[in-house]
C-alpha cells in the first residue's frame, strides 16, 4: 500500500512554494546586465560631455596676411614655393606678435613664425636683420625646417626696406600664436 503524500499548499499562492528556476535566474541576470550597461553608458556620456563653448566664439580662423605682412615676404604668396615646399598660407601678425607662414609638401608641414629679434630671447634658427625666424614641423625633418627658415630669411633680407608690420613684437614661443596650426 502506498501512501500518497499530500502537498502542503502555500498560504499566499495556494500552490507549491515559489523558488528560483534556472530560466528565471538567467532572465534576471540578463535584465540586470542590460540595466547596468545602459546606466554605465549614460554615466559615461554625462561625465564626458564636451565643455560648452562661449556664446558667439567658434574656432576662429586666423586672418590672412594684409599688405604690410605681404610686403615683408614678397614675392611669396599662397601657392608659391619656398625651397621645395608650397606656401599653403600666410597669416597676419598674431596677438602674440608673430607673422606665420605655413608650408607644405605631401604630408609634411613646416610652420615658420617671424618675430622681432629679442635680446636675451631664444636663439632662432635663422635671422634676417631685425627679424627672427622660428619653425615647427609636422611630418617633416628638423633639417627641412631649418632649411625653410634660412630660405625665408633670405627673402626677408631682400625686403629689408619694408616697414615692420603693425603688432609685430619680439618672438616669445608661448605667445607666438593663439591659433592652432591648420593641417
Amino acid at each position: 500500500m502506498t501512501r500518497a503524500r499530500a502537498q502542503v499548499p502555500d498560504e499566499t499562492h495556494g500552490g507549491p512554494a515559489p523558488g528560483w528556476t534556472l530560466a528565471g535566474l538567467v532572465r534576471a541576470a540578463a535584465v540586470a546586465g542590460i540595466a547596468m550597461g545602459v546606466g554605465a553608458g549614460l554615466g559615461y556620456l554625462i561625465a564626458h560631455e564636451p565643455a560648452p563653448k562661449p556664446a558667439g566664439v567658434e574656432h576662429e580662423q586666423p586672418p590672412p596676411a594684409g599688405p604690410a605682412e605681404l610686403a615683408l615676404v614678397t614675392p611669396l604668396m599662397p601657392g608659391s614655393t619656398l625651397a621645395d615646399f608650397e606656401i599653403a598660407e600666410i597669416q597676419a601678425v598674431s596677438a602674440g606678435g608673430a607673422l606665420r607662414v605655413i608650408c607644405g609638401r605631401g604630408d609634411a608641414t613646416v610652420t615658420l613664425d617671424v618675430g622681432l629679434v629679442a635680446a636675451g630671447g631664444p636663439t632662432p634658427p635663422a635671422v634676417a636683420g631685425r627679424y627672427a625666424i622660428f619653425y615647427s614641423i609636422r611630418g617633416a625633418t628638423s633639417q627641412e625646417g631649418e632649411r625653410l627658415a634660412v630660405a625665408l630669411a633670405a627673402i626677408l633680407e631682400q625686403n629689408e626696406a619694408a616697414s615692420i608690420p603693425p603688432g609685430m613684437a619680439p618672438y616669445r614661443p608661448s605667445l607666438a600664436r593663439r591659433h592652432p596650426v591648420q593641417p
